[in-house]
């Protein structure tokens, strides 16, 4: 029995013998009257969470995790750095909870950049509440999860957990929370957290009780009279509290500089004249180290089997060491290793000057400040970089505005096969066919983006979207058909047929383009002539509240938002190396899938960017054409004062024509 036993528990990792540990119910007697009560009591120390956790809410903890819910709620200010997978969005909704029940009246709000990421801890919260029978008979009938356009919110008796996106930070001044879960933290700009965030902390939970003990000490004090401290329950610990949590992110993010003062403030042990080196002065009054921790969990401190040692071990293989540290070693990291550094892309997005960002000004020496969009402006120019889909990888649309003296990146878009199967499941989509799907984004987009050129890869699903775009039998209305571009030097069977000849199919295979785009890029962002919108919390709030609105469901502003961020990822994971032949090459680390198969990581929105931008780039060099509908029938020339050819096309076409006309 003793070696089943031992089998069982084998995964709590405890190396030592039963009587060695305290065990609690060997002093709780089941037949005594009081028994609920100390069952409660137990339940209620922050020490025996994982307890509360199998009993209440049904849910089994391991001991790290039980671990860091009691150094959770011993702290004001903890920080929470771990290593994806470890379940943190789980533990913080889990915690959440428990702060909930164990509080009474309690107001605790869960906020992250985007909604989405607010949403992803309340749906946690709803699967644990769906699964605790316990936990339902200990609330009223007012408890339980409810969702809305801009919020969700998780009520336990008259405690409450708002999850909702920080915006502007004005919906958690209207909240009065009394803790405060900051998810992603390095996606939160830092102003925000310290004007709103940090701020509302400086009130007490409860200022009229807290008030009447301080004085009631002093008083006590005054006529030599002492007070005896109680720290014996859970509810003693009703301060404010604020929990900053997220992944480990590059080192010039605020989130890295508020790690290093923690740590500073730890390993000071309240030294008077090392919080002085912290603050530049003495500490303010009151202030206590111990109110902060930090809880680093790294993958090499999980248990094993905790997560998929293969998938890790591949991640390892392939990514740079800096990306890995941050990602599964919960470290911060300086830059990124590969051709695009993440300084530099982060340098490129034209924000206002707020947040520790650098201002881009355009000639005229004034700000550069845009955003994601969903419609273009009339009068503008929009350049198109497509990557079609293969079978299993991403299609993708970037959108780039060609303004005279930079390219703003303002639309971005991503479909695969699984979710066009789902549009067309809910009635979204007519079109069963996932190219023909494609190109009609291409032409929906083109009437609200005034597009002058189309960059698509040839290889992948190139040409079955290049079909669907001039094939006869798609065309709505007003539409005609989209044509390979007419190259002066080479003709082809297309350049007389009827259409918009503004489809260029790029070639990544010839080693003079990608070079040329590749360089080409870095050098647009090192002279800022290609820039991202601005991304804050204030932008994703804003979008969010628009697509509630709209009634969006797919293809959301917030989407498009968001979907701009992942090329900065995508860029900083490309690597330059080498071939055999001593010629460059750019590209994604190598991975190892399934029975040792090899493959690359997904690089579908570096790819649509740098084709657009090359396309731009070579635009830019050319002299303006003349201005006309479309090629093949009849020309129609808009009227000018300009003399000039009556014809614009191929040389092998105006040449013959020329003696003619």
């Amino acid at each position: 029995m003793n070696n089943l036993k031992n089998i069982d528990e084998a995964w709590l990792n405890l190396d030592i013998g039963d009587e060695k540990i305290f065990n609690p119910f060997n002093f709780i007697n089941f037949n005594d009257d009081d028994y609920h009560y100390k069952m409660v009591w137990l339940m209620a120390r922050p020490e025996y969470f994982s307890f509360l956790c199998k009993q209440v809410f049904n849910v089994s903890i391991l001991p790290s995790q039980a671990l860091f819910l009691c150094e959770m709620w011993d702290r004001r200010f903890p920080m929470l750095i771990a290593s994806r997978g470890f379940g943190k969005s789980f533990i913080l909704s889990l915690y959440s909870m428990i702060r909930a029940l164990l509080l009474p009246e309690r107001k605790v709000v869960v906020v992250g950049a985007a909604f989405r990421q607010s949403k992803v801890l309340f749906e946690y919260m709803e699967t644990i509440w769906n699964n605790a029978p316990i936990l339902r008979s200990l609330c009223d009938a007012n408890s339980g999860p409810r969702r809305d356009v801009d919020r969700c919110v998780m009520r336990i008796n008259k405690s409450r957990v708002t999850c909702l996106p920080l915006g502007d930070g004005q919906k958690i001044r209207g909240q009065r929370a009394n803790d405060i879960i900051s998810d992603e933290f390095a996606s939160i700009p830092r102003d925000i957290f310290e004007t709103v965030v940090a701020g509302f902390a400086a009130v007490s939970s409860d200022p009229i009780e807290n008030v009447k003990k301080i004085a009631a000490r002093k008083k006590a004090i005054e006529l030599g009279l002492e007070i005896e401290k109680k720290t014996d329950s859970v509810l003693d610990n009703k301060n404010n509290q604020i929990i900053l949590s997220g992944t480990a992110y590059y080192d010039f993010n605020h989130f890295a500089e508020y790690w290093k003062k923690w740590k500073a403030i730890i390993t000071s042990k309240g030294k008077i004249n090392k919080l002085r080196e912290i603050f530049g002065e003495d500490p303010p009054k009151d202030f206590n180290w111990k109110d902060y921790s930090i809880v680093r969990v790294p993958y090499e401190l999980l248990p094993e089997g905790f997560m998929d040692a293969s998938q890790v071990a591949r991640s390892k293989a392939t990514v740079h060491a800096g990306i890995y540290q941050m990602e599964f070693g919960a470290c911060f990291t300086r830059d990124s290793q590969g051709f695009f550094k993440r300084t530099l892309i982060e340098s490129c997005v034209a924000n206002d000057g707020s947040n520790d960002s650098t201002i881009i000004k355009d000639r005229g020496d004034q700000p550069i400040v845009f955003e994601a969009s969903l419609r273009g402006s009339p009068g503008k120019k929009y350049i198109f970089g497509v990557d079609p889909a293969s079978e299993v990888d991403n299609f993708c649309i970037v959108v780039l505005e060609v303004n005279p003296d930079h390219r703003r990146i303002v639309h971005c878009w991503t479909t695969n096969r699984s979710e066009h199967k789902e549009k067309v499941k809910r009635g979204y989509s007519k079109e069963s066919d996932f190219y023909a799907y494609c190109a009609r984004k291409i032409r929906d987009l083109m009437k609200i983006y005034p597009c002058i050129h189309i960059a698509m890869d040839a290889q992948g699903g190139g040409i079955a979207v290049m079909e669907s775009l001039h094939d006869s039998d798609k065309l709505q209305d007003g539409e005609v058909a989209i044509w390979p571009v007419i190259d002066d030097d080479k003709a082809k069977d297309t350049d007389d047929h009827r259409g918009l000849h503004i489809l260029e199919m790029c070639q990544f295979a010839k080693y003079d383009w990608l070079s040329e785009a590749n360089h080409g890029l870095r050098k647009d962002f090192e002279d800022k002539a290609i820039l991202f919108p601005r991304f804050d919390v204030i932008t994703l709030g804003i979008s969010n509240a628009e697509d509630g609105l709209k009634g969006r469901v797919f293809d959301t502003l917030e989407q498009c938002v968001l979907e701009i961020e992942d090329p900065k990822d995508e860029l900083t994971m490309i690597q330059i190396t080498q071939t055999a032949s001593g010629r460059d090459k750019w590209d994604t680390p190598e991975t190892v899938i399934g029975t040792g198969k090899k493959g690359k990581q997904r690089k579908d929105r570096y790819s649509s960017l740098i084709m657009a931008n090359m396309a731009a780039r070579t635009l830019a060099r050319m002299p303006e054409a003349s201005v006309y509908n479309f090629y093949g029938g009849f020309a129609t020339m808009e009227k000018t004062e300009k003399k000039g050819d009556m014809y614009s096309g191929p040389s092998w076409f105006t040449n013959s024509v020329e003696d003619i006309y």
